[in-house]
């Protein structure tokens, strides 16, 4: 899948996202089209893809249980971001600027980011750090919100400074909002 998105990266950039083909994109990656609806769907979900969220909830479910929820969070979040933007700093940003370009990748982007709160609020009621659905959606929110916050101010500098420094100022405000002050 990997390969499959860095060869459709490669031609959104040289061409624009609307004028690659998924049968393009399948032959620059040396697979048939089939292959890549079964494992992609289509052409905005190539772009979207990525493994993280997965790393993300089993950080932050093994956080909950030795900290309070926002301290945890930022720990389990700062620390699995670290490892994944240090790896994969350059296809993140390649993907976030193909994204940025065009509004059919924008909104289905807006659907990743529901599916992340939606994850994170999962995680937080089955962790125990929420009440009740309501508290765990809000919580869930706040987190997906602060996450992209911290990612857009980190790509609005091209990536120049760690995103973990993006991640603590977004953490550090959303601590100061739920302090009142």
């Amino acid at each position: 899948m990997r390969r499959v998105q860095e060869r459709a990266l490669d031609l959104f950039e040289a061409y624009g996202y609307a004028q690659v083909s998924v049968e393009a994109i399948a032959e620059a990656a040396g697979v048939g089209p089939a292959t890549i609806y079964r494992n992609f769907g289509g052409k905005e979900r190539i772009v979207l893809w990525d493994e993280y969220d997965p790393l993300l909830f089993a950080g932050l479910a093994d956080a909950l249980a030795d900290a309070p929820p926002l301290a945890a969070i930022q720990r389990a979040l700062g620390r699995a971001l670290a490892e994944l933007y240090a790896r994969d700093r350059e296809r993140i940003i390649r993907r976030a600027r193909i994204v940025e370009a065009n509004p059919e990748l924008r909104q289905a982007s807006a659907a990743n980011q529901e599916a992340l709160r939606a994850g994170l609020a999962e995680v937080l009621l089955k962790a125990g750090a929420a009440r009740d659905p309501l508290e765990a959606a809000v919580f869930g929110g706040a987190i997906a919100s602060t996450l992209e916050a911290a990612a857009l101010a980190w790509l609005a500098d091209g990536g120049a400074s760690p995103l973990s420094r993006h991640l603590a100022m977004a953490f550090r405000r959303l601590t100061r909002l739920c302090a009142g002050g």
